[in-house]
C-alpha cells in the first residue's frame, strides 16, 4: 500500500493536463471559426456592393457607355470621374453624368459605412474602389474592384515562435482583400 501512495493524485494531474490541451484546441478552433466567419461576411458584403454598383452602371447607359477611364472612389471622394454636382438625383431629374456622380458618391459612402439620420450602415473597413472601363470594345466592359483591409486573428506571429507562450495568442496581422467584378454595358 505504501508504494501506491500518491498514485491517484498523479492520475488526476495527468487527466487535467489532457483536458487542458483539449480545451485549448477547442479555443483555437473557435478563434479560427470567428476569423473565417468575419472574412466570409466581408466577402459577401463586397459582392453585394459590387452588384449594387453594376446595376447602377447598367441603368445609366448615358454615362457608362463611354465613361472616363480609371475612376477611383474613396468615401464620398470621386477622382477622375464625372463632374461633381450637388444635385440630389433621387428628387430631381439629372443628366447621365450627374446621376453617375451621385451614384458613385453615395456608393462610396456606403463602402466605408455611413450614418444617414439615425440609420447606420455597415461598410468595409478601409473600403475603397476603382472602376476601369474599356470604351473601345462594344459593349463597353468595366472592371470594378473593391478593396478593404481587415485584421485577422493569428495563432502565431512571424517574429515569435509557435512554441512561445506569447506567440500562441497573437492578434494577427492586417491584410488587404479585394473583390473584382466585370460589368458589361450594352448600348
Amino acid at each position: 500500500m505504501k508504494a501506491q501512495r500518491g498514485f491517484s493524485l498523479l492520475e488526476v494531474l495527468v487527466s487535467m493536463l489532457v483536458i487542458m490541451f483539449g480545451l485549448l484546441g477547442i479555443a483555437n478552433m473557435q478563434m479560427l471559426a470567428v476569423s473565417n466567419t468575419e472574412t466570409g461576411r466581408y466577402n459577401s458584403m463586397a459582392a453585394m456592393f459590387a452588384s449594387d454598383m453594376a446595376a447602377r452602371m447598367q441603368g445609366n447607359k448615358a454615362y457608362w457607355g463611354a465613361p472616363a477611364n480609371s475612376i477611383t472612389v474613396s468615401g464620398t471622394t470621386v477622382t477622375n470621374g464625372p463632374t461633381s454636382t450637388s444635385k440630389n438625383c433621387a428628387s430631381v431629374t439629372c443628366s447621365g453624368s450627374e446621376l453617375a456622380y451621385y451614384d458613385l458618391k453615395n456608393w462610396g459612402a456606403s463602402l466605408v459605412g455611413s450614418v444617414s439620420g439615425t440609420v447606420a450602415t455597415q461598410g468595409l473597413p478601409g473600403g475603397n474602389a476603382s472602376i476601369a472601363c474599356n470604351t473601345t470594345s462594344s459593349p463597353t466592359v468595366c472592371t470594378l474592384t473593391i478593396n478593404w483591409t481587415e485584421k485577422n486573428i493569428g495563432l502565431t506571429t512571424a517574429t515569435v515562435a509557435a512554441s512561445s507562450p506569447t506567440g500562441a495568442l497573437a492578434t494577427g496581422t492586417s491584410s488587404t482583400h479585394s473583390h473584382q467584378t466585370l460589368v458589361s454595358i450594352q448600348q
